[in-house]
């Protein structure tokens, strides 16, 4: 009687564990701004970050699925796509050459891909291109509907602003306004500005610049998310971060934070982004 109980628990969290793990949810946000132009009134835009090169059925068929069934008209990958700890980037190959058929992709990247070697860095950048995803290294491009146009832009930083010299999380540089500036040039034109920055942290910052919406990733939603406490953890183990998941506001300015799809989770599922613009 004993060994069925322990064995019936264990089967129960086993399947707690994998649904936490492997059934993806999808947070939903509307942004309304009247510098949205009127053509891009209902358009949608998909985050995808912290991927970590995980799977989700054969080849990522259930994720892509999910995707497409969602029918996004861009999608954004802000980072932390692969881990420094694979030996293979086949998984996030595959992922982004399925999507790119069918929508436009753009990326940049995160801390995990700034901790691989340069080489490897290189021939990914190599095999995405090809694959028809757009990589913007603080960069920017702009989007077009109709006879209108929104700004896109893609900001990495150096690892020293994520750790210091010594690995820690806990202690590193301070980003500011005037090397976000030397990054990305001054700020962006009267237009309707998104800017794919992983790090959430430096909210202040990217609003200052004036970025009027910025997508993040990199606290995989606090990888234990408790009632009432949001996010429990940050890299560096820092408690309960500010910026964890959802919607963040300075001024006119918002952040989506995504909890990602990648990494282990607890009461956190894996989550997709899809966000609609709005024209008040």
């Amino acid at each position: 009687m004993k060994k069925s109980l322990i064995f019936a628990r264990a089967a129960i969290v086993s399947a707690l564990l994998y649904i936490e793990n492997y059934s993806i949810e999808t947070d939903k946000y509307d942004i309304i701004s009247d510098k949205i132009p009127e053509s891009f009134n209902g358009y949608k835009i998909l985050q995808l970050s912290d991927f970590h090169c995980k799977k989700f059925g054969n080849n990522n068929k259930v994720l892509i699925d999910k995707i497409i069934a969602l029918n996004p008209d861009i999608i954004l990958f802000t980072g932390d796509m692969v881990s420094r700890e694979d030996r293979s980037f086949e998984p996030f190959y595959r992922l982004s050459a399925a999507l790119a058929k069918r929508f436009p992709v753009y990326y940049t990247v995160g801390n995990h891909e700034l901790d691989v070697s340069d080489n490897e860095l290189k021939e990914m950048f190599e095999i995405l291109r090809e694959m028809g995803v757009k990589i913007l290294n603080n960069e920017s491009t702009i989007i077009t509907k109709s006879n209108d146009y929104i700004e896109l832009y893609g900001m990495w930083y150096n690892l020293r602003y994520y750790k210091d010299e010594n690995g820690s999380y806990r202690h590193p540089e301070k980003f500011d306004i005037d090397e976000m500036k030397r990054l990305l040039g001054n700020a962006p034109s009267k237009h309707f500005s998104v800017l794919m920055a992983h790090n959430p942290l430096d909210f202040k910052v990217y609003a200052k610049w004036g970025a009027d919406l910025t997508f993040s990733g990199h606290i995989h939603g606090g990888v234990i998310r408790l009632p009432v406490l949001g996010g429990l953890f940050s890299p560096g183990r820092r408690f309960l971060p500010k910026y964890y998941a959802g919607e963040y506001s300075i001024h006119d300015n918002k952040l989506i934070v995504s909890r990602g799809i990648g990494g282990p989770r607890i009461l956190n599922r894996p989550s997709l982004v899809l966000v609609t613009l709005k024209n008040e």
